[in-house]
């Protein structure tokens, strides 16, 4: 992988890039007005373009991915004006408590978790692919939505580029109260042009009852699954199914607690 800049740029423009190949151990190479394919055939290896409103990452054979928070800027603005959403409902989740999310993608539910926690709350997510990885923790770091609130929720959440089930091993018990998976879905559904494009570089290991039974162990409250609504994975894991008669994405809910249970 190789970072360089967009066709047009400037000064900051070309720090950043700089920047993000020096954190990342990366090798910078300049732009030189060459198209980002005939980049990739030179060099024959995935390039990050770091432009001066956004960040794509242009995979070998692959569509770019570039960040941008899609829905979630939808569902944050209607968290502002004190409307439900269906991920907060199903975990429960309150100002202060913490939040793990395994499966971090583009981090859409991050953001809604961050924004819902707070604060005093912490999101912590984890993402397998480094392209997606790279792409969502600048985007994150980097993204003005034009409303402080969101600004500072996307801010807020930790990234980390590590296998979930790596990771819940490393974790102590009852460490997160809410432990969240929102793998591949089995079955198809029609989703917007960013996610069909990470899709393509994504790892689509399916969900395990190694990675399941940790999650219990680390999550204080609840472990939630996002999935299709036909998917057999909520029986198969044990996770009680939240009906949701308009959509075909349901909620799943292992409670650790009773107390904690709808």
């Amino acid at each position: 992988m190789i970072v360089t800049t967009g066709g047009r740029y400037n000064d900051e423009t070309l720090s950043k890039a700089k920047d993000i190949a020096r954190r990342y151990n990366i090798k910078f190479v300049m732009r030189k007005k060459r198209a980002v394919e005939e980049m990739k055939t030179h060099y024959d290896d995935d390039i990050i373009v770091v432009g001066n409103d956004e960040i794509s990452i242009s995979p070998k054979e692959k569509v770019a991915v570039k960040y941008h928070p899609n829905f979630a800027l939808v569902r944050a603005k209607r968290l502002l004006n004190k409307e439900k959403d269906a991920l907060i409902e199903a975990a429960e989740l309150e100002s202060g408590m913490s939040f793990l999310d395994c499966t971090m993608g583009l981090a859409a539910d991050s953001v809604i978790a961050s924004l819902a926690a707070g604060p005093a709350g912490k999101v912590i997510a984890l993402e397998r692919s480094f392209i997606i990885y790279l792409t969502t923790r600048e985007g994150l770091a980097s993204y003005d939505t034009n409303i402080k609130e969101i600004d500072d929720a996307m801010r807020r959440v930790e990234t980390i580029h590590q296998d979930y089930t790596d990771y819940l091993k490393t974790c102590s018990d009852n460490s997160f109260d809410i432990v969240y998976f929102d793998p591949m879905f089995t079955s198809e559904i029609s989703s917007s042009q960013s996610l069909r494009a990470i899709e393509k570089v994504t790892h689509n290991e399916s969900l395990n009852k190694e990675a399941v039974d940790e999650a219990k162990r680390v999550a204080r409250r609840k472990v939630v699954l996002k999935d299709h609504f036909r998917s057999t994975r909520f029986e198969e894991f044990g996770f009680k199914q939240h009906i949701r008669k308009t959509s075909k994405v349901h909620y799943g809910v292992i409670s650790m607690n009773s107390e904690f249970d709808f």
